[in-house]
Formats: structure tokens, C-alpha cells, sequence
């Protein structure tokens, strides 16, 4: 018999969520950390939506104000319509988020942007409560949500409500992971992996002292994003460390250290001698040398 709709809005839009979002982001410039070019897209894309199912925000004279609800589930756009609003406020706050290194003013509307998309998130969430989805898309719309809610929290410095979040968030994605075949449990794992650094950077400010260390670790595994994410948290740890470091023991002695740049500079120095303490205590792997006749010139 042919499947029923409920069905049918599970498979097609269901099972690629996440997808979706993960796919748009690397093929439109988040492989390169290019927050405006994917943002541009994510407006795009909205356009071509609204266009297609006939949901205008007004004219060019007028804006006005419209609502996906709940019957207009008929068609699965409608939720991807909710989603990429999400998407384009949330690229646009991470855009503002490089941008703040420079011009501080900047993070007021950073924060304006993060909490409309977790605002989108919410909205999102509320329509996937419909019969008309299946369990699957609800899951990946709570963990959706919870990231976002997450990532305010995170930068109003509000560790444990952000720790929360992203606990919720990793909880769900795990479950997802566990449920499904191999080849989607590999992206659950990735987005996990995404997170950890953010759980383990607000146990930090909240009180765990080995927090540091695990992203130390994190960093040394990671490569590209990840790495410079990571980097960025241990910079923010140890400018937070700096302040409350007033003298360093050297040769036996007590010396006052006044500059904030040699606090940091000493900081740094001993978290990478422990990192490398801690890899000289892995096992060592063998490599085998291939022939010198094997080894292109």
C-alpha cells in the first residue's frame, strides 16, 4: 500500500534534517569559515521558498508579517522554511562574532541575532510537536533547539544554563546515533564531537579544573574548524587564568609576573609541556618504511 503522509513527511524531510544543514553549510562556505557567503545563501534559499509556496512577507512598499502554523504542514517546505530562517540568523551572529574581535560594539548584535534563531529553533520545535511527523524530525528539532539555546547562553557567559543545553543536546544526538544505521551514527558522532568543546569549556567556568586539559587534548586530535574553535576557547581559559596569576616559581624562586602577556605567554608554555607529556605516554605505532625503490621522487 502507498505510504501515509505522515510517513511520507518523515522520510523526506525527516531524514535529512540534519543533513540538510550540514550539507548547505559546506557546500556554501562554512568549509572555509565564510559566515556572510553562507548567510547569503540561506536568504537566497529562503526567497526561492517563499516565492514557490506562495508565502510572501508583503510587498517592496510594506512588510507584513506572516507565521507557519501548524496546517500548513500539508507541504514539508514549510518546516524547511522555518529552518533556514534559523540558519540565516544564526550564520549572520557568527558572522558578527568574528567581526566583534575588532569592533566590540558589535556583540549587541550578535546577541540580537543568536536569540532569533534560537527564537526560529523554538518555532521549529513547536511545529514538529505535529502528528504529522514522526519521532525522528522531533528529536532532531529538540536538539536543534538546544544547541541554539545553547550558543545564547554561551555568550551571555550563563555557563551552566549553556551546559545544560548542550548536554541536552549531545543526549539526543547520541540517541540518534544509536538508533540508526552505521553510515548516519558517523554524522551524529561528528555533530557530538562539535559540541564536546562548548560542554567541557562551561565545566571550566563552572569549576572543573580538568576541563582545560580535555580541550588541550581535543586540540591536538582536531584539524581545520575544529582546531581553530578549540584554539579559541584555550586562549579565552587562559586569558581568564592570567587574571588571577600574580608570580611564577623559577629556579627556586618567587618572581612577580605583572604583564598580562607573560602570564598568558607562561600559561601557554605549561599546557603545551603537559600535552606533550601526556602523548609521550601513548603507545608508539610502527610504521613500516617502504623500499627506497617504492618512494616516488
Amino acid at each position: 500500500p502507498p505510504p501515509t503522509f505522515a510517513t511520507r513527511l518523515g522520510t523526506i524531510f525527516g531524514r535529512f534534517i540534519y543533513l540538510i544543514i550540514k550539507d548547505s553549510q559546506q557546500q556554501h562556505g562554512l568549509r572555509h569559515g565564510d559566515y556572510q557567503r553562507y548567510r547569503g545563501y540561506c536568504s537566497r534559499r529562503l526567497r526561492r521558498l517563499r516565492k514557490t509556496l506562495g508565502f510572501k512577507m508583503g510587498n517592496r512598499h510594506k512588510f507584513t508579517g506572516k507565521k507557519v502554523t501548524e496546517d500548513m504542514l500539508t507541504d514539508n517546505r514549510f518546516l524547511l522554511l522555518v529552518l533556514m530562517e534559523a540558519e540565516r540568523a544564526w550564520s549572520y551572529a557568527m558572522q558578527l562574532k568574528q567581526e566583534a574581535n575588532t569592533e566590540p560594539r558589535k556583540r549587541f548584535h550578535l546577541l540580537a541575532r543568536l536569540r532569533k534563531a534560537a527564537k526560529h529553533g523554538e518555532q521549529l520545535e513547536r511545529l514538529c510537536e505535529s502528528r504529522r511527523v514522526d519521532a525522528k524530525t522531533k528529536l532532531e528539532a529538540q536538539a536543534y533547539t538546544a544547541y541554539l539555546v545553547g550558543m545564547v547562553q554561551f555568550e551571555l557567559q550563563a555557563w551552566k544554563s549553556a551546559m545544560e543545553a548542550f548536554n541536552k543536546c549531545k543526549t539526543i544526538y547520541e540517541k540518534l546515533a544509536s538508533a540508526f544505521t552505521e553510515e548516519q551514527a558517523v554524522l551524529y558522532h561528528q555533530r557530538v564531537e562539535e559540541i564536546s568543546p562548548n560542554i567541557r569549556y562551561c565545566a571550566y567556568n563552572i569549576g572543573d579544573q580538568n576541563a582545560i586539559n580535555d580541550l588541550m587534548q581535543m586540540r591536538l586530535r582536531g584539524g581545520g574548524m575544529m582546531a581553530e574553535k578549540l584554539e579559541a576557547l584555550i586562549t579565552q581559559t587562559r586569558a581568564k587564568q592570567a587574571a588571577t596569576m600574580s608570580e611564577v616559581e623559577w629556579r627556586g624562586r618567587t618572581v612577580p609576573v605583572k604583564i598580562d602577556k607573560a602570564r598568558i605567554f607562561l600559561l601557554g608554555l605549561a599546557d603545551n609541556e603537559a600535552a606533550i607529556a601526556q602523548v609521550s605516554l601513548l603507545p608508539s605505532r610502527k610504521c613500516r618504511i617502504p623500499p627506497s625503490s617504492s618512494i616516488p621522487l
